[in-house]
């Protein structure tokens, strides 16, 4: 039996993007049409795919199965057709989907791929910030190819590598003199700030904490003096406004990429790791001048 290559174009598209109506305008056809192919597809494989429910579309256990293998097949087809096309020159193609959390997105993992991406106007990325929690599932559903962790986690079929370390600082505007000072946190749920002071065992010091929902905001929170916050160092680098204030303790968290291991590798996503092992750390390591003594 052959897999009509339309239908399983259309399943791919409705797998990534868990969407009828988003997956059915990225193929250019009407949504019905695309469930029409999504009914025939199951029809041959004479096993259901997908299931409509309240909260989305998920997959079966054959959906999973055939969106691993036509994963694969598309990624071949992708790396097939850059090497045909770009043989003389040896640019890459493709696509790049990379979900992070906000503290390393675009301070560190934009400005590593930057030299990759500008190779050719045929690579086309997708780039997500998300929440620590949510970035496994992204991986686990095919939505991205890559995420990056600041932790260290267990998985069958997952491919890791370390390619960075970001320090963690405590740190408030230099005209504020009030230790009182609210923490600024992203939510109700981030444990940041307890974190690091477990490490610098003030395990009974009270905090105050009010939520300014991205590192951006509390970045920027921290400028306006509206509040102070544990943040990455490399994140103040250059803000004059900001100081560091001194703990005894370093405190370290990893930046971990993750992959599937049980998937085809294009040259674009091999490239994609390469880059990401050699210049990571490059962005992450940037020092802030100022500092205050813990008072």
């Amino acid at each position: 039996m052959e897999i009509n290559s339309s239908r399983l174009r259309a399943f791919y598209q409705l797998a990534r993007i868990r969407n009828f109506h988003k997956a059915a305008e990225s193929i250019n056809i009407s949504q019905s049409a695309l469930s029409q192919r999504i009914m025939k597809l199951e029809q041959e494989m004479e096993a259901a795919l997908v299931v409509r429910g309240e909260g989305g579309i998920s997959l079966t256990d054959a959906g999973e199965k055939l969106f691993d293998f036509a994963s694969d097949l598309f990624s071949m087809e992708q790396d097939a057709l850059a090497r045909i096309r770009n043989s003389a020159d040896g640019s890459l193609s493709g696509n790049l989907r990379l979900a992070a959390y906000s503290s390393v997105l675009r301070s560190a993992v934009m400005p590593a791929l930057q030299p990759l991406i500008q190779q050719s106007s045929d690579i086309h990325v997708e780039f997500f910030s998300r929440e620590l929690n949510e970035l496994p599932a992204m991986l686990k559903s095919g939505e991205v190819d890559f995420i990056l962790l600041n932790y260290f986690m267990d998985g069958d079929n997952l491919e890791m590598h370390q390619v960075g370390t970001e320090s963690l600082v405590h740190v408030r505007n230099r005209q504020c003199n009030d230790e009182q000072q609210a923490f600024l946190d992203h939510d109700a749920d981030d444990m940041t700030t307890y974190h690091f002071f477990k490490h610098q065992k003030l395990h009974s010091l009270p905090i105050k904490r009010n939520y300014y929902d991205d590192i951006y905001g509390i970045v920027k929170g921290v400028e306006l003096g509206l509040g102070q916050a544990i943040v990455s160092r490399h994140l103040i680098a250059g803000m004059d406004q900001i100081e560091q204030v001194e703990h005894a303790a370093p405190v370290t968290t990893p930046v971990v990429l993750y992959y599937r291991s049980n998937r085809y590798l294009n040259r674009l996503q091999q490239a994609v790791i390469d880059h990401l092992q050699q210049r990571m750390n490059l962005f992450l390591t940037a020092e802030n001048t100022g500092s205050a003594a813990l008072q």
